[in-house]
C-alpha cells in the first residue's frame, strides 16, 4: 500500500495527545501503546512514533489518490499546530495523484431540470472504487492546474478559496484498464457556474476533476429507506441500481417537474415514489414517513444543509441508533 513519512519537531507525547483528541472528536478508532499511536482514518492509517526528541508521522492509504488527500489534509492541520511537514520522497511540480484531466464526450439535456454529462480519460478507472463522488475544478481566470510543492502537498494557484470545486456523483462508469468513461447528471441551477459550463460543453473540451471521495455504496441491509431532494437523485439512482435483488424498502425522490421523473433500475421489493415540489411534502416529512422496520433496516437522507442539520438533531434527540441511518448535506440555501 502507498505510504508517506515525515518528521515533526514536536515531542511524541504532545503529538499523540493532539492526534488522539482529533480522532476522538471525529469518531475514529485509535490504538495507543507505550511507543505509538495508530489511528484508522476513513482513507487509511495514521501512525505516530517517537523519533529522538521529535515524532515520526507515517500515513498509509489504499491508493496514491487517497494518500494525496491524506497528505494534504494532515499538512493543513499540522500547519495550524506550527508544524511544516516535509514528506519524504516528495517531488515538486507533479500533478497531484487525485487530480485528472478528462475530456467531454457529450452534454445533453436529460429533462427540464437535469443535464447529463459524459467524460472520459486515460486514468479515470480509480473512480470505480472508493467514494461515489468527485469534484469538478474551475479555477481563477488563466490559472494553471494545481501541482505539488517541494513537500509533496497540493498548491492551488491563487489559493484554494479562489477555486470552485462542486461535488458530483458518478452515476455510471465504464472502465477499460486504467481508462474510463464517467456519466454524471447536473441539476440545473440558473446562473450556476456548472450549469453554464454544462450547457456550453462540447465534445473534446477538457475539464479537471479530483477524487474519488465521499460516501460509498450502502450495503448489508435487508430493508432500505432512501429520501433525496433534486440534488440527490443521481446518488440514490446509483444506490438503487447496485442493491441486491432481494432488498426491500422505499425510495422517495423529489423533482421540480413531472418531466424530470426518470425510469430507474431497482429491486422489485423497493417501492419507488417521485414527489413534485408543488405537492407540498418536505424531504424531512418523507423521511419520517418511511416506516422502517426495527431490525435489519437502514435509512438514508440527502438534501439541503439546514434540513440535514434539523433531521440529525431530531434523530439524536430520539436516541435513534447511529448505525441505522446516514444524513448528508449536498448543498446550502443562500439564506440558510
Amino acid at each position: 500500500m502507498p505510504e508517506a513519512r515525515t518528521s515533526l519537531a514536536l515531542p511524541a507525547e504532545q503529538a499523540r495527545v493532539a492526534f488522539s483528541s482529533v480522532a476522538e472528536a471525529n469518531g475514529l478508532d485509535a490504538i495507543e501503546s507505550a511507543t505509538s499511536l495508530v489511528i484508522q482514518a476513513r482513507l487509511g492509517q495514521i501512525e505516530l512514533r517517537g523519533e529522538g526528541a521529535g515524532t515520526l508521522l507515517r500515513i498509509e492509504a489504499g491508493s496514491d489518490g487517497d494518500l494525496q488527500i491524506m497528505r494534504d489534509h494532515l499538512s493543513a492541520r499540522l500547519k495550524s499546530m506550527g508544524q511544516t511537514p516535509a514528506w519524504q520522497d516528495a517531488v515538486a511540480g507533479k500533478r497531484p495523484a487525485n487530480l485528472s484531466v478528462a475530456q467531454v464526450v457529450s452534454a445533453e439535456q436529460l429533462s427540464p431540470s437535469y443535464i447529463r454529462v459524459v467524460i472520459e480519460g486515460d486514468d479515470l478507472a480509480r473512480f470505480n472504487d472508493g467514494g461515489l463522488h468527485f469534484r469538478l475544478l474551475f479555477g481563477p481566470e488563466g490559472a494553471a492546474l494545481p501541482a505539488t510543492d517541494e513537500a509533496g502537498v497540493t498548491r492551488w494557484p491563487g489559493g484554494i478559496e479562489a477555486w470552485h470545486r462542486p461535488v458530483y456523483t458518478t452515476r455510471k462508469i465504464v472502465t477499460d484498464g486504467e481508462a474510463a468513461r464517467i456519466t454524471f447528471d447536473v441539476f440545473v441551477h440558473e446562473g450556476g457556474r456548472v450549469t453554464e459550463w454544462a450547457r456550453g460543453a462540447s465534445r473534446g473540451d477538457s475539464i479537471a476533476v479530483t477524487g474519488p471521495g465521499g460516501s460509498k455504496l450502502i450495503e448489508g441491509h435487508r430493508w432500505m429507506g432512501l429520501v433525496g431532494d433534486e440534488t440527490a437523485v443521481p446518488v440514490i439512482a446509483r444506490q438503487l441500481a447496485a442493491m441486491p435483488e432481494d432488498t426491500r424498502g422505499k425510495a422517495v425522490l423529489f423533482v421540480p417537474e413531472e418531466a424530470d421523473v426518470q425510469t430507474l433500475a431497482h429491486p422489485p421489493g423497493i417501492e419507488l415514489a417521485w414527489v413534485l415540489r408543488s405537492e407540498g411534502l418536505t424531504p424531512i416529512e418523507a423521511f419520517e414517513q418511511l416506516g422502517a422496520p426495527r431490525d435489519g433496516s437502514f435509512r438514508f437522507f440527502a438534501g439541503e444543509r439546514s434540513e440535514a442539520v434539523a433531521l440529525r438533531t431530531r434523530l439524536t434527540e430520539a436516541a435513534t441508533p447511529r448505525e441505522s441511518y446516514q444524513v448528508a448535506a449536498y448543498w446550502t440555501a443562500p439564506d440558510a
